[in-house]
C-alpha cells in the first residue's frame, strides 16, 4: 500500500538508524508508523539508514530505494551486508562518514531530525554534527545499552543523546528516570505505537497454537518457552509452539528443538515479511511475552506487546521487573514467574482450561492498546513537538 495525503505536504523529516528497511527488526514497525501517521500532520519522512545487518543477508535482495512513496537513503558502500569482515569495517566505516556527508549535503532539505537509539557504532556523530548545525533534533530511546555491558563508551552516548537532542523520547518509565538525571531540555514518555487496522483481517484461528515473535537474543529466553511446550504436550498433543522472526543461529534453535523431542510441536518460521506478520499472529490462540531476568531486559519495552494485543488474542507474559508492572494478571493479560517454565507452563494450561475467562482478557487487553498506544492518539503528540521545534 502506498500512502498518499489529499493536501500538500510542506514538512520534511529524516529518519536516521541503523539496519536494514523496510524488512527488518521490531524497530521498523514503529518507524514506519510514524512515518505514515505523520502525513496527516504535514511532515513528509525520509528513511536514512546507514548500514544494514545480517537480516539482509537472510532475505538474499538488498533494501530498496522506496516505500510506500517514502524514499530510503542507505549512506554506506552496499544496501546488503558484506562479507567478510574487513569488507563489513569498510560497511560501517562508510556508513558513517556518508551520514556525516549526507547530512552537510541536504541538510537545508529538512526540518528536523530523528534518530532511533543512536550509538557510537552507527548514528551519534551524525547528531553531533547536526547539534552544531543547528538543526533540530528528536531521539527516540527504546533500549539502555549501558545497561547491558557496563561499558563506559554506552553511558557517553547516553549523555549525548540526552545534552544534543533538542526533545528526547523514552519507551518506558524506567528509561524516563534514568535520563531524567542527565537533565535533558525535553523529556517525554513516547510508548510502544500500533496501527490497529494493520492488524483489522479475518484469519482462521488455529487451536492451540501459541506464538512468539521477535527476537531470539539471551534477553528473550526463547529456549524456556521450549521446556514449556515440552510439558505441555503432554496433556495437550495437539500443541505447537510458532516461532516468528529473524534469528541468526536459526540451525543451533532446531538442533535444542530435536533434543527436546518436540520438533512435530515447534513450527520455525525463519524470516517473515512485514505484511506477513499480522496474519501469522492471529493464526496463533495464545500469544507468549517473555523476558529474561537481566537488567537490560527491564528497561525497555517490547514493541511486539502492542502487535500481540492488536491480534485481540490471549496474552501469556512473564512478571519481571518493568513493563509488566503496568499490566495485572487476569485482566489485560495472564502472568507467570519470570524464568519458571513450570510456572508458563501452568500459566497457558489455565489459559485453555478457562476459555469464557480468557476470551475477556484478550478483549481487555484490545482495549488497554487502543486507549494507551494507538498511533492516531499518540503520533498528533509527535507532530506538536515537532511544530514547536
Amino acid at each position: 500500500m502506498i500512502y498518499k495525503r489529499k493536501t500538500k505536504t510542506n514538512k520534511r523529516l529524516a529518519i536516521i538508524f541503523s539496519g536494514d528497511f523496510p524488512e527488518g527488526n521490531t524497530k521498523n514497525a514503529r518507524i514506519k508508523t510514524i512515518a505514515t501517521s505523520l502525513l496527516a500532520e504535514d511532515w513528509k519522512s525520509t528513511f536514512v539508514s546507514v548500514f544494514p545487518t545480517k537480516f539482509s543477508s537472510s532475505i538474499q535482495t538488498s533494501q530498496p530505494r522506496q516505500w510506500s512513496g517514502f524514499d530510503i537513503v542507505c549512506t554506506c558502500i552496499s544496501r546488503k551486508y558484506l562479507q567478510p569482515k574487513i569488507l563489513r569495517y569498510a560497511q560501517i566505516i562508510s556508513g558513517q562518514l556518508g551520514l556525516l556527508i549526507w547530512i552537510l549535503c541536504t541538510s537545508f532539505k529538512y526540518d528536523a531530525y530523528y534518530f532511533y537509539c543512536p550509538r557510537f557504532t552507527d548514528t551519534i556523530l551524525g547528531l553531533r554534527l547536526l547539534k552544531v548545525l543547528q538543526k533540530k533534533i528528536v531521539v527516540d530511546q527504546t533500549e539502555l545499552f549501558s545497561s547491558e555491558s557496563k561499558s563506559l563508551l554506552h553511558t557517553k552516548e547516553e549523555e549525548w543523546i540526552a545534552t544534543y537532542s533538542d526533545v528526547l523520547l523514552v519507551i518506558s518509565k524506567r528509561l524516563y528516570s534514568y535520563f531524567g538525571s542527565f537533565k535533558p531540555r525535553d523529556l517525554f514518555i513516547f510508548p510502544i505505537l500500533i496501527d490497529h487496522n494493520r492488524f483489522a483481517i479475518d484469519r482462521e484461528e488455529i487451536p492451540y497454537t501459541m506464538g512468539y515473535i521477535g527476537s531470539f537474543a539471551e534477553k528473550d529466553n526463547v529456549k524456556l518457552l521450549l521446556e514449556a511446550t515440552s510439558l505441555l504436550v503432554s496433556k495437550y498433543p495437539k500443541l505447537s509452539l510458532r516461532l516468528i522472526g529473524y534469528n541468526p543461529n536459526i540451525q543451533e534453535l532446531k538442533r535444542t528443538i530435536m533434543d527436546m523431542d518436540i520438533e512435530k510441536n515447534v513450527e520455525v518460521t525463519g524470516t517473515v515479511a512485514y505484511e506477513d506478520i499480522p496474519w501469522l499472529l492471529k493464526e496463533c490462540d495464545t500469544l507468549l511475552m517473555n523476558r529474561g531476568e537481566s537488567d537490560f531486559a527491564t528497561y525497555g519495552y517490547p514493541i511486539k506487546l502492542g502487535e500481540y494485543f492488536a491480534c485481540s488474542k490471549p496474552v501469556v507474559m512473564s512478571d519481571g521487573i518493568g513493563f509488566s508492572d503496568d499490566f495485572t494478571h487476569r485482566k489485560e493479560v495472564y502472568k507467570y514467574t519470570v524464568g519458571n517454565a513450570n510456572a508458563l507452563a501452568e500459566t497457558v494450561a489455565y489459559r485453555y482450561q478457562n476459555i469464557e475467562e480468557s476470551n475477556a482478557v484478550a478483549l481487555r487487553g484490545y482495549e488497554y492498546s487502543k486507549d494507551y498506544f494507538a498511533s492516531s492518539k499518540l503520533v498528533p503528540h509527535l507532530a506538536n513537538m515537532l511544530n514547536q521545534l
